[in-house]
């Protein structure tokens, strides 16, 4: 299967799952403090839409905090939890992309 295509259907099969729950990493984190959304490493967000934007940008999340602030990230900055009916499949897709990027920056594409 190549990228593409496990993009796609990861997209899909989060979509027929939502609302999925995960933790923010830390760079979200900072990210969401920085704009006024104080959220901690242990903030339990809810994913409430999943888009498919292609290699570059990957799978991106809407995810809701407790105080329903929607915000939008990248797949890669959510952690799951093993009890996650996807978690082998969304850890898969993380550790894809993650050397995907990588590649990417070295070869100056992005």
């Amino acid at each position: 299967m190549d990228a593409s295509e496990q993009y796609r259907d990861l997209t899909e099969k989060m979509k027929q799952n939502l609302p999925l729950t995960a933790l923010p990493i830390r760079e979200l984190v900072q990210i969401c403090r920085e704009n006024g959304n104080p959220i901690t490493l242990k903030t339990e967000l809810t994913i409430i839409g999943v888009y498919n934007s292609g290699d570059i940008s990957g799978i991106i999340c809407t995810v809701q905090n407790i105080n329903e602030k929607a915000i939008v990230c990248a797949l890669t900055h959510l952690i799951f939890s093993p009890k996650c009916i996807l978690y082998r499949e969304i850890c898969d897709y993380q550790r894809k992309r993650e050397k995907r990027i990588k590649k990417l920056n070295q070869t100056g594409l992005i």
